[in-house]
């Protein structure tokens, strides 16, 4: 079986800075702001050769979804294999810029079929990872997985992370700010009871 065609520099180059431009209108004027004309205008090119890369706008949110997830998947798994891993886990899950870009796919995956079904995908992905690892170094923290099961533990870190920063992000005041800290404190302690035990 032949291998795929590999791009050329050139292409992979423009391709970067069409994914880069869509990201950055996503992060800064949302998700609906993504058209193949703004895109293009933002880097020079013209909308037919964007489309030359990327045939429709579901296909350049599939791409840019890919690229990022694949950072996030490894970013996850150095952050689980760390000596902190609490710590890691929940300063990758609150990154500020990370989560509001994770936002406004959700956003677009509400009215794009193909971006929901690539992004289940990837929840399932990391999901397991999540659970995989916690299910290995929950005693590590004297916490009884029948009474904090790993799927709890995993789905509070990312919940309280992704509210406190769409919160931030949108400009409400609901006491995220005390509920970041009292994370972190209660993150600090559980890392340290880890480092006792061990």
């Amino acid at each position: 079986m032949p291998e795929p065609r590999r791009r050329r520099a050139a292409t992979e180059e423009k391709v970067t800075r069409v994914l880069n431009a869509a990201e950055e209108i996503m992060l800064l004027e949302g998700y609906a702001a993504v058209t193949s004309r703004n895109v293009a205008e933002r880097i020079g090119l013209t909308s037919p050769l964007l489309h030359y890369y990327f045939p429709t706008i579901d296909d350049l949110f599939v791409a840019l979804l890919r690229r990022r997830s694949e950072r996030n998947v490894e970013w996850m798994a150095a952050a689980l294999a760390s000596p902190r891993p609490l710590q890691a886990w929940w300063d990758l899950a609150s990154d500020p810029r990370g989560t509001a870009l994770f936002i406004e796919f959700l956003a677009a995956a509400n009215h794009r079929p193909t971006l929901k079904a690539q992004m289940g995908e990837v929840a399932r992905e990391v999901r397991r990872m999540q659970m995989e690892v916690l299910d290995k170094i929950l005693p590590e923290y004297d916490l009884d997985p029948h009474e904090f099961p790993p799927a709890l533990l995993a789905a509070t870190m990312q919940g309280l992370a992704l509210g406190l920063v769409a919160d931030e992000t949108a400009g409400y005041e609901t006491a995220h700010k005390q509920a970041r800290a009292a994370m972190s404190r209660l993150v600090e302690r559980l890392e340290q009871q880890r480092t006792r035990r061990l």
